[in-house]
């Protein structure tokens, strides 16, 4: 998954400099003037930086063309810049873009989860590492969970009240998570262990 490429890059750069610095974006909620500060400025503290943007599909084709590209061609030596993403919205010239895996078939994993008849500790932590890189799909997960419930009623693993009860605690996880009430970035995925019986 792409969250290992990106943990992979992050470890050989800290491995290589000492007192590196690493911040994280989102392209849904990116400001870029805050963004080009942050690639123009000199850190206090460290003498090496890392900046991962996710979610690089939100950043409107003006934000590349006006703020990103033109100041990534000025950054130090001293800096790595990540993007990460399902797609980019305008085409990066004299940039290399390395495709980890295709949106659909991760998409497609996620989802095939649901039909399991038990989600395992492994099954919760890939979702996890799912949401690193797609904080916003938490409505996706939501789905997945509800037909694994859905699935373990029909299979008669649990009983029809169990599965109602499961059932209404997912859907105020998935309002509060809609209303703001509940953070939707990563780390809200451990409320669904409350409703599901995962083995180690």
């Amino acid at each position: 998954m792409t969250t290992e490429r990106i943990d992979y890059f992050v470890q050989k750069y800290s491995e290589q400099y000492e007192n590196v610095e690493i911040k994280r974006y989102y392209g849904a909620e990116l400001n870029p003037e805050i963004f080009v500060n942050e690639l123009v400025a000199n850190s206090l503290f460290n003498e090496h930086k890392i900046i991962i943007i996710h979610q690089m599909e939100q950043i409107e084709k003006k934000v590349w063309t006006e703020y990103i590209f033109p100041h990534l061609e000025k950054i130090s030596d001293d800096m790595l810049v990540i993007f990460e993403g399902l797609s980019i919205k305008t085409k990066p010239v004299g940039y290399e873009v390395e495709t980890v895996q295709d949106a659909e078939n991760l998409f497609r994993k996620i989802y095939q989860k649901s039909w399991k008849k038990n989600l395992t500790a492994r099954d919760i932590y890939e979702i996890s590492k799912f949401l690193k890189t797609n904080p916003y799909e938490f409505s996706v997960v939501i789905g997945v969970i509800e037909r694994h419930l859905e699935n373990l009623v029909m299979q008669k693993a649990i009983s029809q009240q169990t599965f109602l009860n499961k059932l209404q605690n997912l859907l105020e996880i998935d309002f509060k998570l809609k209303s703001g009430r509940i953070s939707n970035e990563p780390g809200w995925e451990l409320l669904l262990l409350r409703l599901l019986d995962v083995s180690s």
